[in-house]
């Protein structure tokens, strides 16, 4: 088995929240579901494609009282396919984080 060393810089945390996004200069809001987020990326599946390079203003509101919602400014990094049929995983680079 290959040595695996983790290069990331911050830990991922698995969730499951509802997303709501807008692509920079649209004002459709889309939706889709946070599969994991960190201090500096996040990963939501949806089933629209999301070019890279793309810069979105998503919102999650987590279904808890432990979290606050987060609004946050990302660019995309990819988007790929999701293990789920039908759905892509959008992989985005955390650009800034937006008071409440």
């Amino acid at each position: 088995m290959p040595d695996f060393t983790e290069r990331r810089r911050s830990r991922r945390i698995p969730v499951s929240y509802p997303i709501k996004y807008r692509i920079a200069g649209e004002g459709e809001e889309r939706s889709g579901v946070c599969v994991n987020i960190s201090g500096s990326g996040i990963l939501f599946r949806t089933n629209e494609i999301v070019e890279p390079g793309r810069a979105l203003e998503i919102r999650i509101e987590p279904d808890n009282q432990l979290a606050p919602p987060l609004t946050a400014t990302i660019e995309t990094v990819r988007c790929t396919p999701a293990p789920e049929p039908g759905f892509l995983h959008v992989a985005g680079t955390i650009k800034g984080i937006k008071s409440e």
